[in-house]
């Protein structure tokens, strides 16, 4: 009998401590994390707000236009709140979801301690703006590096070596996967808290998380909630070195929990789960390779060819096609010549130059959390003659020598911007580019297919150079004279201070000399004069 009144007790005493553990609760989540307004007495003018938020009371006094902010530490014993700071003790009357009514209990009786009535907008609105604001706040007191770090957690000083792990639909910006998957706490939702937890796990070289720690929170609901999403996160990109080597890395993510933001979600979410049942194509994004224009991949590939144009014979030029698969990583896994361009070699470079793109954007499919999936892709390569030459336009009435103009490739793109170079009418070799500089000496530029500078071109009958058995006279930077030939190759290196065009198979050089004015040609004739000309041959060889 003893034994039962006992167990009776116990039992009677557990469940009063349950119940004011749940009353603590209940009076935490309506009291906390809120901008309460203190019902000033009439005629009074000032104006005062309380926020009880982590243990600390906030107090801000508001009075001819000057604002004062006080801060105390408080603790909540039941219905009643213990200030240390001042060791005051209030009662609270009453407590709901937009009132909140509270008396000072003195240590002594006193007369006429009235009550304190305060009110908070607990419209959606202002739930949400009230979220909103405590998630800025939280933010800001997170001490945590958020993104990608070493595997060893030093912090990544410069991104630009690396290339972060990124996530379909999400992209670099994970926090908005956990925001659009999350399940909120279903008893933390009911009473509306709010939070946060900050999570770092650790994403090896297949994109995938491993070794999921929480770094802080507010409640132990938020964790387990980011620990599912956490381990159900599709893979990833994973993190490049400066070398393109999948890496290792450690990642951290704060998530927000804000119960009117996420009933708003769901909402939405139902929304557009209606629709979706009405529409029968699966919705995805191709994959795409940097800035996602079609013409960036035949680019990419044209400047890396390298290919003896008289071999087309008669043709202007032949295409090969190329079946390439890029995988749910954004790599190139697999080459096949579909159709040849009809020399073997050619096509064995087009393989290899695709094999060593650098990772593509693979395809998206939006069904379910969203993933990266594999793709196939056909790719055209043309070879021609005039490899990739640049077309010149202008603004002005006609194009004629001096006026400024921008240079297009035969596909319409703007390789070189309006006003960089000004129009070289006189082109004397067929498959290269010239162009005046924009500058006051000006001298005549040899432009590639992507309309890079190769080379200055000597200047010749107010022009550029001749083409003379297969090679045309260049300059540096100090004015040293070389030759090239007609696909822009430098053949023989500018070195030599005068240099005539070659002929039957030599020309005439000096590295030493100057430039004299012919006698009688009012200064508009010039000759060079040196005392050792030499021959050199089409290899630069000194005969």
């Amino acid at each position: 009998m003893k034994k039962f009144l006992f167990i009776l007790c116990s039992l009677v005493v557990i469940s009063k401590l349950t119940a004011q553990n749940s009353d603590y609760t209940d009076i935490s989540a309506l009291l906390e994390n809120k901008i309460w307004k203190v019902q000033a007495p009439k005629g009074k003018q000032y104006a005062m707000e309380l926020e009880f938020r982590d243990a600390g009371l906030r107090k801000t006094f508001l009075s001819d236009e000057k604002k004062t902010e006080t801060f105390y530490s408080y603790s909540l014993c039941g219905d009643t709140i213990k200030v240390f700071e001042s060791r005051k003790k209030y009662i609270i009357q009453e407590l709901t979801d937009s009132t909140l009514v509270f008396q000072y209990l003195p240590d002594s009786l006193t007369i006429s301690v009235g009550s304190v009535k305060c009110v908070t907008d607990n419209t959606l609105e202002g739930q949400r703006k009230n979220e909103e604001r405590l998630d800025s706040i939280w933010r800001k007191e997170d001490i945590w590096n958020k993104g990608v770090a070493k595997i060893t957690g030093e912090p990544v000083k410069d991104l630009s070596t690396i290339e972060p792990p990124r996530w379909a639909v999400w992209d670099y910006d994970l926090t908005k996967y956990y925001v659009s998957q999350m399940k909120y706490p279903e008893e933390l939702l009911k009473k509306n808290i709010a939070g946060y937890s900050v999570v770092m796990f650790s994403i090896d070289t297949l994109g995938l998380p491993r070794s999921i720690n929480i770094l802080t929170t507010k409640h132990k609901d938020f964790d387990k909630e980011v620990i599912r999403l956490t381990k159900d996160l599709p893979h990833c990109l994973p993190c490049l070195d400066k070398n393109g080597k999948r890496m290792e890395c450690l990642y951290t993510v704060y998530v927000p929990f804000l119960p009117q933001h996420y009933r708003d979600r769901v909402k939405k979410d139902s929304i557009w789960e209606e629709e979706q049942k009405h529409c029968f194509v699966e919705w995805e994004s191709p994959s795409c390779f940097q800035d996602g224009n079609p013409n960036t991949i035949q680019n990419y590939i044209d400047e890396r060819l390298v290919y003896d144009p008289s071999l087309l014979g008669n043709k202007e030029q032949v295409r090969g096609f190329y079946k390439v698969k890029i995988n749910s990583y954004g790599e190139v896994s697999e080459v096949d010549v579909f159709r040849s361009c009809g020399i073997h070699e050619w096509d064995a470079q087009v393989v290899d130059i695709i094999k060593g793109m650098p990772r593509w954007t693979p395809a998206i499919s939006y069904y379910g959390k969203s993933k990266y999936r594999e793709s196939i892709w056909t790719m055209n390569v043309f070879f021609r003659k005039t490899k990739g030459k640049l077309i010149a336009h202008t603004f002005e009435k006609n194009l004629e020598t001096g006026v400024p103009v921008c240079f297009l490739n035969e596909r319409g793109d703007t390789i070189v911007p309006y006003g960089k170079y000004n129009y070289c009418q006189i082109n004397r070799v067929k498959n290269l580019v010239f162009a005046y500089e924009n500058k006051q000496d000006t001298r005549i530029v040899c432009l590639n297919g992507q309309g890079e500078e190769l080379f200055y071109v000597f200047q010749y009958d107010n022009g550029p150079d001749k083409l003379r058995e297969g090679l045309f006279r260049i300059t540096d930077e100090n004015g040293l004279i070389g030759f090239a030939d007609s696909l822009g190759n430098i053949v023989i290196k500018p070195q030599f201070k005068f240099a005539f065009p070659f002929e039957n198979g030599k020309a005439k050089v000096t590295f030493s000399g100057e430039s004299k004015v012919v006698p009688d040609s009012k200064d508009e004739k010039h000759y060079w004069d040196s005392p050792d000309w030499y021959y050199i041959d089409t290899n630069g060889k000194i005969l």
